[in-house]
C-alpha cells in the first residue's frame, strides 16, 4: 500500500475500528452522514465565521448572526441525512441554535484568536500527518470545539488529536503551546459549556505516546491488518458500514 497521510480523523477511525478504516480509506466507500455529525460540522462553521472576522475586528458578532450562520450551514448539509431514531432534524437544528448562542455568550468573549482553521503538516517517525487546528488563541493555547449530548469523561477520545495539533503548532511556529483546551458544548435541554483543559503544554510522555500510536497504526495499515474492534467498543451501533461488514453481520 502507498504511504498513508494520517490525520486526527483517520487515526481516530482506525483506533475505533480497523474495518471501519479499511472501508473508508482503502476502498473509499462513503459512509452515510448522520445527524450528530452534521450538527457538529455546522456548529464549527458558525463559530469559525465569528472568529475569522474577530482576527481583524477583535469584536464578536451578535449571537443571532452566529445562529443564522449555523442554520444556513445545517440546512445546506442536512438534505441527504436520515432522521435519527431519537431526534428529528428539526429538533437537532433547534438544539444546535441554542448551542452556538450559548457559545457566543460564555466562550467567545474570552477568546481572541491568533489562528483560525490553521493547516498543519509534519512527519513523525517517518509517518506523514496533516490536519487543521480549529483555533489558537492569543495566549498560545490550542483549542478545539466539540459538541456532545452528554458530559464527557475525564479522559476523552480527542486527547490524541489535541496532541497532534500541539505538535503541528510547534512545527509551524517554533513555539510550545501554553496548553490545550477542548471546548465542549453539551447539547442537553439547557445547553452548557464544559472545558477540558491542560494546565500546561503537552508533556514529553504525551508526545512519545502519540508518536508510538501513529507508528503502530501506520505499520498495521502497511501490513493490511484491519481488526473489527467496533464489536467491542460499540462503534458498530452507529457505523455506516453495518450492511457491508461481515464482522457485524456475523453478530
Amino acid at each position: 500500500m502507498a504511504e498513508q497521510l494520517f490525520s486526527a480523523s483517520s487515526l481516530a477511525t482506525f483506533l475505533r475500528c480497523g474495518k471501519q478504516w479499511e472501508y473508508a480509506y482503502v476502498y473509499a466507500v462513503k459512509s452515510p452522514p448522520n445527524l450528530r455529525m452534521m450538527l457538529g460540522i455546522a456548529a464549527h462553521e458558525a463559530v469559525e465565521t465569528n472568529f475569522r472576522q474577530k482576527l481583524a475586528t477583535r469584536l464578536d458578532l451578535p449571537a443571532s448572526d452566529v445562529a443564522d450562520a449555523f442554520s444556513d450551514a445545517f440546512e445546506r448539509m442536512i438534505e441527504d441525512v436520515e432522521e435519527d431514531e431519537g431526534e428529528s432534524k428539526g429538533e437537532a437544528k433547534d438544539s444546535g441554535v441554542l448551542l452556538v448562542e450559548k457559545y457566543q455568550e460564555v466562550v467567545a468573549p474570552n477568546i481572541q484568536p491568533l489562528y483560525v482553521e490553521q493547516e498543519i503538516q509534519f512527519t513523525m517517525n517517518d509517518v506523514p500527518y496533516a490536519g487543521f487546528i480549529d483555533l489558537v488563541d492569543d495566549t498560545g493555547r490550542v483549542r478545539d470545539l466539540k459538541t456532545t449530548k452528554r458530559k464527557p469523561g475525564a479522559k476523552t477520545d480527542y486527547t490524541l488529536a489535541m496532541t497532534g495539533y500541539a505538535v503541528g503548532y510547534r512545527q509551524m511556529t517554533g513555539l510550545v503551546e501554553t496548553g490545550v483546551t477542548l471546548d465542549y458544548m453539551v447539547r442537553t435541554q439547557k445547553p452548557y459549556y464544559y472545558p477540558a483543559a491542560t494546565d500546561g503544554p503537552i508533556s514529553d510522555d504525551g508526545i512519545a505516546t502519540f508518536a508510538s500510536i501513529l507508528s503502530g497504526v501506520s505499520e498495521s495499515v502497511q501490513r493490511g491488518i484491519f481488526i473489527p474492534t467496533g464489536l467491542q467498543n460499540n462503534a458498530c451501533s452507529w457505523c455506516g458500514y453495518q450492511k457491508i461488514c461481515p464482522a457485524y453481520r456475523a453478530t
